[in-house]
């Protein structure tokens, strides 16, 4: 048994230096083969752009006009609004409307307690036919040819007749005043007024309001002056309406500066025929101002050194060179410059810090100026 024994690891012994053996050789081979031929589990080197040359992606210059952004906080005011007053004493006889009621022009408001004009009324009214009669009867007798009337007595006939009705329009007028009624269309602000209520003379009677137009009333500042024209659009939200947008147009505007403040006041005009924009609203107004085209860019393509903002156009040979920009307008992530770049020219948008004077670069990407940021 011994024996055995010995046998078998003699046996053991021998099979492990061969495999020993056998894998020392193939490591051999394996290392003697080109790098190309050799079996290990490295990735093969990425072959897709020239291992010296600079990627980077670039972005098609847009022609476009600017989109200058101004904005401030306005008030809203009713196109018309008037505060009705008594410009005499009385006491009120009826009431003709209610608070939020609608009128249109000439419609009566208030009566007032007006006996004493209507005596005064019929008086001159009764003078009226007294004179027109005097006057007939020396008229016909003169044209008779009656000795007993001169054409002097008929003159002051006439005369008389003239300043009756003189007087009978005077007790109209009177009269009719003492019924206020509506000088436009609009709606009856809440008042207090009640029946048998004595109303000094000077005191205010009603408020009516016309606000089917709203004013804007806004102020910029002095340097945005050239971009302000009659007629230019506004957008305008309240935060009394969440959500809602409504648009506008500039009307008028002051022609003198505010010194204290340096600004100039401008009006907008809002149409507002549901009357759900109240007069007092505080209303955020914005203007958007076009302007003459100009390259536009995106504001990571600039770089600057010591003679100013530059960006790299990729020419059509694929070769970045140098382009100097003065910024003009900026809005969100895009800048627009004078410069030598016309609509389709490429320059380069990330990776553009990397480059120097005659460095050779591979374009990743080539897209478009992105237009989202206008807002």
């Amino acid at each position: 048994m011994k024996r055995i024994a010995e046998v078998f690891g003699v046996l053991i012994v021998g099979c492990v230096l061969g495999a020993l053996t056998a894998n020392f050789g193939l490591f051999r081979e394996d290392n003697q083969k080109p790098a190309s031929q050799q079996t290990s589990g490295d990735k093969e080197p990425d072959t897709s752009f020239p291992t010296n040359a600079i990627v980077v992606t670039a972005t098609e210059v847009q022609v476009t006009p600017p989109r200058t952004l101004i904005q401030s906080i306005g008030t809203g005011k009713a196109a018309q609004l008037v505060h009705l007053t008594a410009d005499f004493s009385g006491t009120v006889e009826a009431i003709q409307v209610r608070p939020n009621s609608e009128v249109g022009i000439g419609d009566p408001i208030v009566t007032f307690e007006r006996r004493t004009q209507q005596i005064l009324l019929e008086s001159a009214k009764a003078e009226i036919e007294k004179q027109e009669a005097s006057f007939d009867r020396l008229q016909t007798l003169l044209q008779q040819n009656s000795a007993a009337v001169s054409q002097s007595q008929v003159d002051e006939a006439r005369a008389a007749l003239a300043l009756a009705n003189a007087q009978l329009a005077e007790a109209q007028y009177e009269y009719d005043r003492r019924v206020v009624r509506a000088p436009f269309s609009g709606e009856i602000n809440l008042n207090d007024l009640t029946i048998g209520s004595y109303i000094p003379q000077g005191s205010e009677i009603v408020t009516l309001v016309d606000a089917s137009t709203l004013f804007v009333e806004f102020s910029v500042s002095e340097t945005a002056i050239d971009q302000v024209q009659t007629g230019a659009q506004v957008r305008l939200t309240t935060p009394a309406l969440v959500g809602r947008v409504f648009e506008g147009e500039i009307v008028a505007f002051d022609t003198s500066i505010n010194e204290e403040f340096r600004t100039v006041r401008i009006r907008a005009q809002v149409r507002n025929p549901d009357n759900v924009l109240l007069p007092g609203l505080t209303f955020s107004v914005s203007l958007a101002q076009q302007q003459k085209p100009l390259p536009r860019i995106p504001s990571v393509s600039v770089l600057w050194d010591r003679n100013g903002a530059y960006v790299w156009r990729i020419n059509p040979s694929g070769q970045p060179e140098q382009v100097e920009v003065t910024l003009r307008h900026r809005l969100g992530d895009s800048v627009w410059v004078e410069a030598d770049l016309d609509e389709g020219d490429r320059v380069v948008e990330d990776g553009a810090f990397k480059i120097s004077q005659g460095a050779s670069v591979t374009l990743d990407i080539v897209s478009p100026t992105n237009g989202s940021s206008d807002g």
